[in-house]
C-alpha cells in the first residue's frame, strides 16, 4: 500500500494498519477518525465513532446487501438498527447520526460493546513495541494503560469509561489526516 510520506509519523505502521482484514471493523474505525479529524475534531468518544461508523457503512448494508465480513458486528448492528428505527436504505448521514445520538435500545449497545472490545486497541498494534500477547488478552483498561506508554500512537486513551470513552488524536497524526484525507481513505479501502 502506497501512502503519502511524512517526515513526522511512521507511514510504514500505517500501512500495515489493514494487512488483515478478515472483519471491516478497522477500516470503519480508522475511516471515522479520518472524517472527524478532517472536520477539525481531535478528541472523540468511542460512541461518537460507532454511530459515525454505522452511518458510513448504512447505504452498503442496507442497500447494496453488501457483507462486511463472516461475523462482522457492524454489520449485524446496523441491520438491527434499520430493521427497528423506520430509517430509508438512502437514509442521510445526519439524519442517521440524530437518530442514533437519541437512541436507546439494549441490543445496540451490546452489540456496540462488542465492537469497542478489540477495534480501539488492536487498531494500533502496529505501532506497538512493548505489548506482549498476554496484555491483549488481559483487562481493557490495563491494556489501555500500556498502550498509553507506547510512543508515536496514532492516539491516546483519556477516559475509560465503557462507551463514553475518549481518545485524543495526537497532533501530527491530525496534521498528516488532514494533509491526507483522500489518499488515506483510496488507501484503506484497497
Amino acid at each position: 500500500m502506497q501512502l503519502p510520506y511524512s517526515e513526522t509519523i511512521d507511514i510504514i505502521y500505517l500501512s500495515r494498519l489493514f494487512d488483515k482484514k478478515s472483519e471491516s471493523y478497522k477500516l470503519f474505525w480508522f475511516l471515522a477518525i479520518v472524517d472527524k479529524v478532517s472536520d477539525g475534531k481531535s478528541y472523540l468518544t468511542y460512541d461518537e465513532l460507532i454511530n459515525w461508523m454505522v452511518a458510513d457503512a448504512w447505504y452498503m448494508v442496507t442497500e447494496f446487501r453488501l457483507n462486511l465480513g463472516p461475523s462482522d458486528t457492524l454489520e449485524a448492528l446496523v441491520k438491527y438498527i434499520y430493521q427497528v428505527s423506520g430509517l430509508k436504505t438512502n437514509e442521510k448521514k445526519d439524519v442517521i447520526l440524530s437518530f442514533l445520538n437519541g437512541f436507546n435500545d439494549k441490543n445496540v449497545a451490546e452489540m456496540k460493546r462488542t465492537i469497542i472490545q478489540n477495534v480501539p486497541y488492536r487498531l494500533q498494534a502496529p505501532f506497538t513495541k512493548q505489548i506482549t500477547n498476554d496484555m491483549w488478552k488481559g483487562s481493557r483498561k490495563k491494556l489501555a494503560e500500556n498502550l498509553n506508554r507506547e510512543k508515536r500512537l496514532i492516539y491516546y486513551f483519556t477516559e475509560l469509561a465503557g462507551m463514553k470513552t475518549a481518545i485524543k488524536i495526537q497532533p501530527e497524526w491530525c496534521d498528516y489526516i488532514s494533509k491526507n484525507k483522500s489518499a488515506n481513505k483510496k488507501s484503506s479501502r484497497n
